[in-house]
């Protein structure tokens, strides 16, 4: 993993209290998905790969499944203990995946949702290979915004190309909420089938949709890790000016997700 790339993974820490508070949560759908696609059973130990504040661990260990978080970030992992304290079943280790060594037992199921684009692509699939017990599972999954005219997107892309003209050439446009992040091959599923440690790949799209408000709006951008990187003055101008812009536009809009998950057994 690059520098750049553990300084924008920590950055999600200063902003840790709105990230666990904004940034949208998955259908229930896509759980049932995995546990059944991954035969996942309740005595199995499941490991969350940058489980951040808990978001895909809480609805595993409403299930019942024993949870073991990597979160990196001190505050993220701090919010995620203190939202499932009340369970036995979840703990977190203050680590990445290459670094995480104090493993007690093989585990039947890795997840990275949200995640997997900040693991490190050279060893990422022979870390969870390590983490594995026999036919044991890896899922990864991204909530991800899709492309819908809003009555205000004239003039926020003016506002954009006025204080942030390096975000032009993004492959999503910034003001969608949610993950826009890039992986390492055309798609997850031929990354997975390149790395040659898994089976076939199983696939799964949930389409859904959320009410957005100015403020919710507001706040998700600034969990955003491109948005963290600008320079703080240049931050709260641009979203003042965002901000007022979704106000004239009615304070709310709905917006479109896709929810991607991918699936694979380990094969070695």
């Amino acid at each position: 993993m690059t520098f750049e790339a553990k300084q924008q993974s920590l950055v999600f820490g200063e902003v840790a209290e709105i990230y666990h508070r904004y940034r949208p949560g998955y259908p229930d759908e896509l759980f049932e998905w995995i546990l059944t696609t991954c035969q996942t059973l309740t005595a199995d130990l499941v490991v969350d790969v940058g489980c951040g504040t808990g978001k895909a661990s809480s609805p595993l260990i409403e299930r019942g499944y024993e949870i073991v978080g990597l979160e990196p970030d001190p505050a993220m992992a701090s919010i995620a203990l203190r939202e499932l304290q009340n369970s036995e079943l979840f703990s977190v280790e203050e680590s990445t995946l290459d670094d995480w060594t104090d493993q007690a037992r093989k585990a039947a199921l890795v997840i990275a949702g949200q995640s997997w684009h900040w693991t490190n692509p050279a060893t990422r699939f022979q870390r969870v290979a390590s983490l594995l017990g026999s036919n044991g599972w890896l899922c990864v999954f991204w909530n991800r915004p899709e492309l819908a005219k809003q009555p205000f997107d004239t003039a926020t892309d003016l506002i954009y190309a006025e204080l942030a003209p390096e975000f032009k050439n993004k492959s999503y446009p910034v003001r969608l909420p949610g993950s826009k992040a890039a992986i390492s091959a055309e798609t997850p599923a031929e990354e997975i089938n390149l790395s040659g440690l898994f089976g076939p790949v199983e696939e799964l799209q949930i389409e859904w949709e959320l009410e957005i408000s100015t403020l919710q709006h507001i706040q998700n951008l600034r969990t955003q890790s491109d948005h963290r990187m600008l320079k703080p003055s240049v931050l709260e101008d641009l979203l003042m000016r965002v901000a007022e812009q979704i106000d004239l536009a009615g304070g709310s809009y709905r917006q479109p997700f896709t929810t991607h998950a991918y699936a694979a057994r380990l094969s070695v």
